[in-house]
């Protein structure tokens, strides 16, 4: 079967959020980031779907830099798309 990059983006969010459920935030953001390189006319769908590693990484990790740096940086991209 074909693999899409919006697909391939859409299962590393998957497994970022479930690093990010495991308490391992590293991980979790670098799945996250890696999802968000893909192409620039996936974004708008991209950050949909970042919503949930979002909402996680923000209640459980926002104290920590790497936490905050990850939701600055969709910030970022929510602003500019």
């Amino acid at each position: 079967s074909e693999r899409s990059p919006m697909r391939m983006a859409e299962a590393r969010i998957t497994l970022g959020v479930v690093a990010a459920r495991q308490g391992d935030l590293d991980q979790a953001v670098n799945y996250g980031e890696w999802a968000l390189k893909g192409d620039r006319q996936s974004l708008p769908s991209l950050l949909m779907v970042s919503r949930e590693l979002a909402a996680i990484v923000n209640r459980d990790f926002a104290a920590e830099p790497t936490g905050r740096e990850y939701l600055d940086h969709l910030t970022t991209l929510s602003r500019t798309n």
